[in-house]
Parts: C-alpha cells; sequence; structure tokens
C-alpha cells in the first residue's frame, strides 16, 4: 500500500513538473522560434476578395491592454479561443485556427474549455453596443448565460452607466480576435445567403416563435416588440420598432414591406456594426418561427399584397474600367454629399441626416467595407436599388436606368474604396 502512494506521489510530481517544462520553459526558450504567417481575407482595388499570405500585426496598446484585462478577470477559464479542425467547427465559429495567429502570445491562451462560446472569432460578429449591455448584464442579451455581471467596467456619467477604460480596452480586444485573418467574415458561407428559404406558417409555428422570441430576441426589441428592451439603452443605433413595419434591408421597392425570405436573411446574417448578431446557430425552422412571430406584432403584413422584390443578376468580373465608370456614377448621382468625396461619411449633409423617429443618423463610411446589410456585390447591389426604409437613402434605381448606366459599376467603385493595403 505504501509502495502504491509513493509511486502515485512520484507520478503526480513527476507529470506536474513535465506540463510546467511543456507549457512553461519549452515555449519561453522558442519564443523567437514562431509562426509568424497567417491565410488573410482582403478586398482588392477591384473590390473583389482573396486570400493571401501574410505577416501578423502586433497588437496596438488597447488591444494589449484588453489583453491583460481578459487575463486578469479569467475569462479564458470558460472561454476558448482555439477553432479546432474537427467535424463542424468552421461552420459554426469560422476557419480553423493557424498557429501565427498566436505568434503575440506569451502565455497562450487557447484554453480548452467551452463553458461559455468560443471567442477565437468573436471579432466582428457583434457590435461594440452589445457587448457593453452583455458585460453590464448578460443576462440582459443572453437569459440562460451563466457568465457573471462586470459592472466595474463602467462609470456613471449624466445618471447613465457608461464604459471606464478598462471597459473599452476589453471591448478592444475581444473585437480584434481573429481580425488577423481579415475580411474572413466576408466569405463565411454560415452568414452570407442571398435569398432565404420558404416556411408556411402556421399557428403552432408561431407560439414556438413567441417562445424563441421571448428568449432571444425581447432583450433588445422588448416583449412587445417595440424596441424597447432592457438592453435598448445601451445602443447607440436602437433595436428595430418591429411593431411600425419599417424595415430597412429588403428586395422589394421602396416604401414596401419586405418579403419572408429577407426577414429570414436578416435574422441569419445579422447587422453589421449593430448590436444585431446573425443568428445562423439557431435551426432553420427556429428562425423561421421567430420570424412568423414578428410577423404579428404589424397586422399590415397580413392585408397587404406583397410587391414583387426587385431582380438581382449574377454580378460580373469587375474590371479597372468598370470602376472609373462607378466612381462617374457615384459623382453624379451625388452619394458624396452624404457619403464624402472619399466616401468616408463625412459629405456635406452627413451632420444633418436624421431617420423618420428623428434620431441623428450618420451615412455608412465605405471605406471600412463593413455595410450593415452584407458586404457582398449583391448586398450593395439590393440597398442600392430598393433604398433604406426609414432612413435617408433613397432608392437609385430611376436614377441609374435614366441614366443607362450599369449599376455594378457603382458596387465595385463603392467595394473598392475599402481595398486593403497588400
Amino acid at each position: 500500500m505504501r509502495s502504491a502512494k509513493a509511486i502515485a506521489l512520484i507520478a503526480g510530481a513527476g507529470f506536474f513538473l513535465l506540463a510546467v517544462v511543456i507549457q512553461g520553459i519549452i515555449p519561453y526558450a522558442l519564443k523567437d522560434i514562431r509562426f509568424e504567417s497567417i491565410t488573410r481575407v482582403v478586398r482588392t482595388e477591384l473590390g473583389t476578395l482573396k486570400e493571401i499570405k501574410s505577416k501578423v500585426e502586433l497588437y496596438n496598446e488597447i488591444i494589449e491592454r484588453g489583453r491583460r484585462i481578459y487575463i486578469r478577470e479569467g475569462c479564458w477559464y470558460c472561454h476558448s479561443l482555439y477553432i479546432r479542425p474537427g467535424v463542424g467547427e468552421d461552420r459554426r465559429w469560422g476557419p480553423l485556427s493557424e498557429f501565427g495567429e498566436y505568434s503575440q502570445d506569451l502565455p497562450h491562451l487557447l484554453g480548452t474549455r467551452r463553458i461559455g462560446p468560443d471567442l477565437a472569432r468573436a471579432g466582428g460578429k457583434y457590435g461594440d453596443d452589445w457587448h457593453v449591455a452583455h458585460f453590464f448584464n448578460p443576462r440582459i442579451v443572453v437569459p440562460d448565460s451563466i457568465m457573471p455581471r462586470f459592472t466595474w467596467f463602467f462609470k456613471k456619467e449624466k445618471g447613465k452607466y457608461v464604459l471606464n477604460e478598462d471597459g473599452k480596452a476589453i471591448i478592444a480586444f475581444i473585437q480584434n480576435l481573429g481580425m488577423a485573418r481579415g475580411r474572413w467574415r466576408d466569405m463565411f458561407p454560415s452568414q452570407n445567403i442571398i435569398y432565404g428559404s420558404s416556411y408556411v406558417s402556421t399557428k403552432e409555428s408561431v407560439k414556438n416563435g413567441q417562445k424563441a422570441y421571448l428568449r432571444r430576441c425581447a432583450g433588445c426589441h422588448g416583449e412587445k416588440g417595440d424596441g424597447r428592451g432592457r438592453a435598448a439603452e445601451f445602443f447607440l443605433t436602437k433595436p428595430r420598432d418591429l411593431t411600425s413595419g419599417i424595415y430597412k434591408f429588403r428586395t422589394t421597392p421602396s416604401g414596401a414591406l419586405p418579403l419572408d425570405s429577407d426577414l429570414f436573411r436578416t435574422v441569419t446574417a445579422g447587422i453589421r456594426r449593430t448590436a444585431m448578431p446573425p443568428w445562423f446557430n439557431l435551426s432553420e425552422q427556429e428562425r423561421w418561427d421567430i420570424i412568423h412571430y414578428i410577423k404579428t406584432f404589424y397586422p399590415d403584413f397580413e392585408t397587404t399584397p406583397q410587391e414583387q422584390p426587385i431582380y438581382i443578376p449574377r454580378p460580373p468580373e469587375p474590371d479597372k474600367e468598370m470602376i472609373t465608370k462607378g466612381k462617374k456614377v457615384y459623382d453624379e448621382l451625388k452619394c458624396w454629399e452624404c457619403h464624402g468625396r472619399e466616401g468616408r461619411g463625412d459629405g456635406e449633409k452627413a451632420d444633418t441626416l436624421k431617420d423618420d423617429w428623428d434620431n441623428p443618423i450618420k451615412p455608412a463610411d465605405f471605406t471600412k467595407g463593413i455595410f450593415k446589410s452584407g458586404s457582398r456585390p449583391e448586398d450593395l447591389y439590393r440597398t442600392i436599388m430598393t433604398g433604406l426604409n426609414g432612413t435617408p437613402m433613397p432608392s437609385y434605381i430611376d436614377s441609374i436606368q435614366a441614366m443607362n448606366e450599369d449599376p455594378w459599376s457603382l458596387v465595385f467603385y463603392i467595394l473598392s474604396l475599402s481595398a486593403d493595403k497588400i
């Protein structure tokens, strides 16, 4: 018995020392021998996407500070930062992890447990506003979350809770996770869809949709669908008032209600740069049930005849001549009055724009290449031709047809404004 205890003690100590050597001493000794190359998705001068091999950029000061806070708060106890080469991993989280992504991390924070979601590709999935609400009280946006509140990331100003410097830093760190891989999200098939499918609405689907809505959506959009959920106070871009029947992202003409497939696309892909996340992780049936339920907030869905959607053709292969024509169309349509001469969202009318609810609204900064309705050429084509209901952005379908110009030239010119330096 004594010999068994001694063997167990020696073996335990041996494995502990082995772990220290493998995970501590060897990585430290080899810290200058590391992979710094990664596969990065970039946008070209023609507005298209391609993969290149690239060297990882160093963290800036605020991201490095956020990483230290992430370690200090023990976030890595529950969240992994590693996309494993297992079945379905890349369809759920994004492209598999590469060595170069962790070249700056000492100690590494890969993690082996997933009590919480994997965060290796969290950057850009949610808007900053969503993270603000999530840190203040996770249950507001994720009712079944077991994550603790991080109220010490906040301070009170003029009666409202706002982020302090630590809060800003950790959100900057999270928003950087996975971004060394560039614009991979613009090529992520789980999030990028052009058209929805179809699903018949029944009393049972509406009932199931109500349950799913109250669990997934009410925190932002409110139990009554009026956009006054508990999280709304933290958002700059307010949640959609589903009782108004005004939807920005549609394939139908300006002023019309969206098709069910339009709602399905928005729920699946989310709305970039806002607190509306993508919900592709939900089953297709659950997403359809939610859509059937939210339509009950606006009775005219049942009584208003559906308008025919615009036709979105297959995008052509762009060339330099097309980009030149697109700039000409951009100037002639006076897009620069709102979006600026260089597409930075700083046009002469930018500070005067308001939405239908009299809220100030900023034009998109095209140079960032992050578009609310999606970054595919088809998404920009749809927005240009249908406009955005409830905003100053009109439909340009008549103007472009009167000019006898190809709308794809404008689409690819706008995309080219966010070209990466390669």
